[in-house]
């Protein structure tokens, strides 16, 4: 087998083990057999060399055996093989290809049931363990104070931007008879509407040209932390998504795709709610996160849609704390704590919440 899902190409793993190896051995056999009294300058430069090479190739070795079949963890992106090893490790997916239990269309009797609805932030992308994201430590809080009166589903795919949500809205209240919607926005639910060029697409940033990621998980992990970070494409994203809420087109049918969500709920009598998360870690010199959550705070409000900005409420702690890793910029098993509460304190603390 040349290749797996999980470890790459393993021919050019072993590959690398071969080349290694033989420069080990023609450096032995040149210590062991080259007259160096003869030439003791070039046995000293030849020496020299060969001893570095080999120095290089066990380095290499050892980072590209870890990053290849030790090391667990995501990215921004979720392309590299330590992220998609993760995401076969620590997600298990419901039929509806949710990060959630499997869910009963028969809603139980004196039960309400909550879906929250929303992007990678909600999935918990980075966060190991399901009960550390926010809808499971919200689901903790209403059983500790009436077991069994309340179901949180966590209604969340990585990607999905507002237009996408609308269907998925609709069918948890047709199909699952939630009686509240709580739809989780993120500043980059905008991004489907936005234009990328063929140089230019911050959704799905450049592949290495001059190697395959799959052949070298080491190489491709330097890409990815060194090279990739500089690129415009990675550099301007959140410039892209700040121009993009400044064009009223695009602005216009972000407003249209709220709407619908708006609607869905309404037409059936379904309580509607908006979470604004915020983004942890901004780039750029064009987003202003505190302007743009007030503008779609103020669209919201105008619209008769309760609405919980979480960006006030943060603790003032260094972004590193509160993301992923340095690679990934989701949020943490902290933030989720920190977002739960902050949801239970306006939404749900007092005992007769639940009903906006």
């Amino acid at each position: 087998m040349l290749t797996t899902g999980a470890f790459g190409y393993l021919a050019d793993y072993l590959l690398a083990w071969l080349l290694v190896a033989s420069l080990g051995l023609h450096t032995w056999c040149f210590f062991r057999f080259f007259p160096q009294r003869r030439s003791p300058r070039t046995a000293l430069v030849v020496g020299n060399v060969l001893v570095l090479g080999c120095l290089l190739g066990g380095a290499f070795l050892i980072g590209e055996t870890y990053f290849r079949f030790l090391c667990v963890e995501t990215d921004s992106f979720g392309v590299s093989l330590p992220a998609r090893r993760w995401f076969a490790i620590h997600t298990q997916l419901n039929s509806l290809g949710c990060r959630d239990v499997e869910w009963t269309p028969e809603k139980p009797p004196g039960v309400r049931r909550i879906a929250f609805i929303g992007d990678s932030f909600t999935y918990g992308w980075g966060v190991e363990r399901v009960e550390d994201r926010f809808t499971e430590r919200l689901q903790s809080l209403f059983d500790r104070r009436a077991p069994g009166t309340v179901q949180v589903m966590n209604v969340a795919k990585p990607g999905w931007g507002t237009e996408a949500q609308i269907k998925p809205i609709r069918d948890m209240i047709d199909l699952f008879h939630v009686d509240e919607v709580v739809l989780c926005h993120v500043a980059n639910d905008i991004e489907k509407l936005l234009p990328t060029t063929v140089d230019f697409n911050p959704i799905k940033p450049p592949e290495p040209r001059f190697f395959n990621p799959d052949s070298s998980c080491l190489l491709d992990a330097l890409y990815r932390r060194i090279w990739l970070p500089r690129l415009p494409t990675v550099r301007g994203y959140h410039d892209w998504l700040a121009e993009g809420y400044a064009n009223d087109e695009i602005w216009q049918r972000h407003q249209h795709n709220l709407y619908e969500v708006f609607r869905e709920c309404r037409e059936r009598e379904v309580a509607i709610r908006v979470v604004l998360l915020p983004l942890l870690r901004v780039g750029g010199e064009k987003l202003q996160l505190e302007r743009l959550h007030a503008t779609l705070r103020r669209f919201l409000e105008v619209n008769g849609v309760e609405v919980l900005d979480v960006l006030p409420a943060m603790p003032r702690v260094p972004a590193e704390d509160l993301v992923v890793s340095p690679q990934d910029a989701h949020p943490n098993a902290l933030s989720h704590s920190i977002f739960a509460r902050i949801i239970w304190d306006a939404f749900y603390a007092t005992a007769n919440a639940g009903t906006p």
